[in-house]
């Protein structure tokens, strides 16, 4: 029998670290809320916050992970049935299409409809996908049309339940505590990505498939049923004026997708900050893929020889360093202003990408592939990190500044341009790989990332955020 590799150890040790603080972040949410402005009990507010946030991290649990795990195992289900790597890009690109297609329209309608009801509907539309699979299995076997199918449908519902879930965090607690939400959101889906994979093979080798697909489907159904609960317009009833809130029902009347989409683009625009960060986005993503996803898995795979084992190991240290970063940002008190930290960590993320491409080049000293992966561990954690600097802040950020009846719209279609741009970044990087020295590209990419950040800086216009 096949002893448990190093990578398992260390997944193992970082999923009972990152449940043991998930958990104790929980409790010290639900325990030490700090409220200005109380318009009813002290005590009732809290215990309605404190049942917002149990009830929400209990319900991205079993999403995410359920989500991460059925597509782990399904992967594993493919390729040992078929052997082939082009049927298990399929499924990847079945689970990457929705974002591009339904970001937008899934914004639109979060804001035009009650994102509540969005959300459960969602949840339990997934767990009724996965139990449909189940059932095709049983009366025409486990095709690989229906596995194609049903992945591209559950990405469909994620997509249509990330978007309102995302955009009604700034209404489910009071503002103070809503980066330590978005930092404990981070956390879930950090811990899911290292537990779903580490999970998914577990179960796949020991549970027949159908059984995994039934627990799966009951999971997501059960999770659906859990957010019923949550009260969607907590913040809104309790510290905004009852005004708003009667506005923002007689907008959600008539709606009109086209017009909806254009109307949120036309907001962008009228935004400085927020069109400059969105531009910024969409070429950091992209300089991103060509200068870290796709030369340095190239490097250490076909140039260094690192065995499945330590690629394994390497790419886990990114969820790990997104724990970490979203655990610190928990425990620090909120920012008022975020500037200083936004610039700050994209600063740290871009030289961190050109140090990589430095190591890579094997210019300045040439180590074993276990002193390399030694480094790169560090770096790709201290990456995760900055990245966690940058996105939890950001989009706070968003939360608070973008009105609520278009918040929804606004996040759909960065989401989605953000994907949309990352295939570009793909291929540009594969064809400049195979064309050019690959440590090349993290330096140059690192290079026009800090121009970027600079250009960003010099234009002012995301100085008061």
């Amino acid at each position: 029998m096949k002893g448990i590799s190093l990578e398992d150890i260390i997944k193992i040790k970082v999923l009972i670290f990152g449940i043991f603080y998930l958990f104790r972040e929980m409790i010290s949410l639900t325990s030490s809320l700090g409220f200005t402005e109380l318009s009813l009990n002290e005590r009732e507010l809290k215990g309605a916050v404190s049942k917002n946030i149990v009830l929400l991290s209990l319900g991205l649990l079993v999403s995410l992970f359920g989500a991460s795990i059925f597509r782990f195992a399904t992967s594993l289900y493919i390729l040992s049935e078929t052997g082939s790597g082009l049927s298990f890009s399929l499924t990847l690109v079945m689970g990457t299409l929705p974002g591009v297609l339904f970001g937008p329209i899934s914004g639109v309608i979060a804001d035009r409809v009650n994102r509540k009801y969005m959300v459960v509907i969602m949840d339990i539309i997934s767990g009724l996908i996965v139990l449909g699979l189940l059932v095709l299995s049983i009366v025409d076997d486990l095709k690989l049309i229906y596995i194609y199918v049903t992945t591209f449908l559950l990405s469909t519902a994620s997509v249509f339940f990330n978007t309102p879930m995302t955009a009604s965090l700034p209404n489910m607690v009071d503002d103070e505590n809503l980066t330590r939400v978005n930092s404990l959101t981070s956390m879930i889906s950090s811990v899911a990505s290292i537990a779903g994979p580490f999970l998914g093979g577990i179960i796949y080798a020991i549970i027949e498939f159908r059984v995994f697909l039934l627990i799966t489907g009951v999971s997501f159904i059960l999770s659906g049923v859990s957010e019923i609960f949550i009260d969607f317009e907590l913040n809104n009833r309790y510290f905004k004026k009852d005004e708003e809130e009667d506005i923002q029902e007689s907008v959600k009347v008539e709606m009109n997708i086209l017009g909806d989409i254009k109307e949120g683009f036309s907001y962008m625009v009228s935004q400085k900050w927020l069109m400059s960060i969105g531009v910024f986005v969409i070429f950091l993503n992209l300089f991103i893929m060509m200068g870290l996803y796709v030369p340095v898995p190239y490097i250490v795979r076909e140039v260094w020889g690192f065995s499945a084992e330590q690629y394994g190991l390497l790419n886990t240290m990114f969820p790990v360093g997104m724990l970490l970063g979203s655990l610190i940002l928990a425990i620090l008190p909120q920012a008022k202003k975020v500037y200083k930290i936004l610039i700050s960590s994209l600063f740290a993320y871009s030289v961190l990408i050109i140090v990589i491409g430095v190591i890579t080049s094997e210019k300045l000293f040439i180590l074993t592939n276990n002193q390399y992966l030694s480094i790169l561990i560090v770096l790709y954690v201290l990456i995760a990190i900055s990245a966690m600097f940058a996105d939890i802040p950001f989009n706070v950020v968003m939360q608070k500044l973008i009105p609520d009846d278009k918040r929804g719209r606004i996040t759909g279609t960065l989401r989605t341009l953000t994907l949309a741009f990352t295939p570009v970044g793909a291929i540009i990087g594969g064809i400049l790989v195979d064309s050019i020295s690959p440590w090349i590209l993290p330096i140059a990419c690192g290079l026009m990332m800090c121009v970027l950040l600079l250009t960003l800086i010099k234009s002012g216009s995301i100085k008061d955020i």
